[in-house]
């Protein structure tokens, strides 16, 4: 069976706001240089994430989908090894539960029109937050290959190690630097250590996750992100590459890579499991254009 791989001085016309800045500027110019950037460099992009969530609560755009499974053992005989959808995707932020829901409504299935087809957006217009969730999820899977059942592969997942109601329970530490078309930005790795987990097993076992944000340093924009956790025996690998879109003004998902392996051959890569062992790595990516907005009931949100 496949296993489930189931953010100066205080006058009285100063603003609360002001008074914040200067509170928060104080406390980093008394940290040695390298932690105070730190600290900077995470709230910058904290804040950046915030307003993401308020601005990327309701959009929609077009998918290319393709999923290869690259090494299967035993081979399933008749199974597709391969398989392309294409259709749209919905990505959704839900204040209730600060979480991040991206439903496909899939329309081609390897060239042909996809069967029993779903009207998304009466869904989404008609049902509250946490029904859609958990409809959408087994909605979102019915057509993945393979023997891994994934139901995680949100692309904006990482983002919610920043999001204010999950932030507390991560810790956060600056990497390399890099320049991308003139604009300096620097990798900010996080690691999950405290529990609930934003990620659990189908049992309910807390699974921690980690990985890296590559942040714009002037403005906390977030150019990609890395995100790496194990789900009972089962490594997750997410990446996913933003881009500037014109016409919504924001940095939105362009490229979304997913990679899974399974079985007792992920600790020994390169040898052959035992007999009786299973083995398997699936590879998939999304890529994602024509961005728009749709209208949506409040109750989504």
């Amino acid at each position: 069976m496949g296993r489930r791989v189931t953010r100066s001085c205080y006058t009285p016309r100063t603003s609360p706001v002001s008074v914040l800045g200067f509170s928060l500027l104080a406390i980093l110019l008394l940290l040695p240089p390298e932690v105070s950037a730190q600290k900077a460099v995470a709230q910058r992009a904290a804040d950046y994430v915030a307003e993401y969530q308020r601005q990327l609560i309701a959009i929609v755009a077009d998918e290319q989908y393709v999923q290869d499974i690259r090494s299967q053992i035993p081979e399933e005989p008749g199974a597709p090894r391969s398989r392309s959808t294409t259709g749209e995707v919905f990505f959704i932020f839900t204040v209730p539960a600060r979480g991040w829901m991206a439903i496909r409504d899939v329309r081609t299935v390897d060239g042909a029109p996809a069967p029993e087809r779903t009207d998304v957006r009466a869904i989404l217009a008609t049902l509250p937050a946490t029904e859609v969730g958990e409809r959408m999820r087994s909605y979102n899977a019915r057509y993945n290959i393979g023997r891994i059942v994934r139901t995680i592969n949100e692309p904006t997942l990482a983002l919610l190690s920043l999001d204010e109601g999950h932030r507390s329970r991560f810790r956060f530490e600056t990497k390399k630097r890099e320049d991308v078309d003139g604009h300096p930005l620097i990798w900010l790795a996080f690691e999950e250590k405290e529990r609930p987990t934003l990620i659990r097993s189908l049992q309910g076992r807390p699974v921690f996750m980690k990985g890296e944000l590559l942040i714009e340093i002037a403005n906390g924009r977030i150019w990609e992100s890395r995100l790496t956790a194990t789900v009972e025996g089962t490594s997750v690998e997410l990446v996913t590459k933003y881009r500037f879109d014109e016409r919504l003004g924001l940095m939105l998902p362009s490229v979304f890579r997913e990679l899974y392996e399974q079985g007792k051959a992920v600790k020994a890569r390169g040898q052959t499991p035992g007999t009786g062992a299973e083995y398997e790595q699936i590879a998939c990516e999304a890529n994602y254009s024509n961005f728009r907005r749709f209208e949506v009931l409040s109750r989504i949100r």
